[in-house]
């Protein structure tokens, strides 16, 4: 990847240090420029590079990526390991476009967007909790909005993923327990009655057991 490049995807400003990453970045220490050549990206003849532009541009509250992800997504087997794990190798790339979408969310509320952004997420978010259905990717991190932010369209979609993935618990049993324990807390009646019939409690699903 040339350096012009991954600066413009991947580097943090000195004065930004508060910043993890690129799509960390605070909006006032982004400049237009930058933005500017990131939407550029989009179109690199290279698909890694459009993903990786796409995904900070949703993470920073931009259509133009929110668009082009929500796109890609409806190509999952072209697009699945664009995002690897650098030390692991393990494919990252559906939980970090699903961290972008929450990014999108959060930066359009920040400017008073935060309903209309709500809802511009929700097909592709929907889009990656069945791809996680059968994928080893954990997708527990948009689940505050579920509870904190009460996005309950989604119970329906974690429902049928729950049912999903309760089939295979030797690839599953992490993410079982996730949304089980999230289920309990916004669909109490649908997660208990559903251990009920299994004669399971949630502790059964933690790695190690009880």
């Amino acid at each position: 990847m040339k350096k012009d490049i991954e600066d413009l995807l991947y580097s943090v400003p000195p004065n930004a240090d508060y910043a993890v990453d690129a799509t960390d970045i605070d909006a006032e220490d982004i400049p237009r420029s930058r933005v500017q050549g990131v939407i550029e990206l989009l179109g690199h003849s290279e698909e890694s590079i459009r993903f990786a532009a796409a995904r900070l541009l949703t993470s920073w509250g931009y259509r133009e990526g929110l668009s082009y992800l929500s796109n890609a997504l409806c190509r999952a087997d072209e697009i699945g390991e664009l995002e690897v794990h650098r030390l692991y190798g393990y494919d990252e790339t559906f939980k970090l476009a699903l961290a972008a979408l929450v990014g999108y969310f959060t930066r359009s509320s920040d400017r008073g967007h935060g309903e209309e952004a709500r809802g511009e997420i929700f097909e592709p978010i929907k889009k990656i909790i069945q791809l996680s259905n059968s994928r080893p990717f954990e997708i527990s991190g948009f689940f505050w909005l579920v509870e904190d932010k009460k996005f309950y369209e989604y119970i329906p979609e974690l429902r049928e993923h729950l049912i999903f993935v309760i089939e295979s618990p030797d690839l599953h049993r992490w993410k079982i327990y996730d949304v089980l324990r999230l289920l309990l807390r916004v669909d109490n009646a649908f997660a208990s009655n559903f251990l009920e019939k299994m004669n399971k409690q949630l502790d059964d699903f933690k790695l190690g057991g009880k």
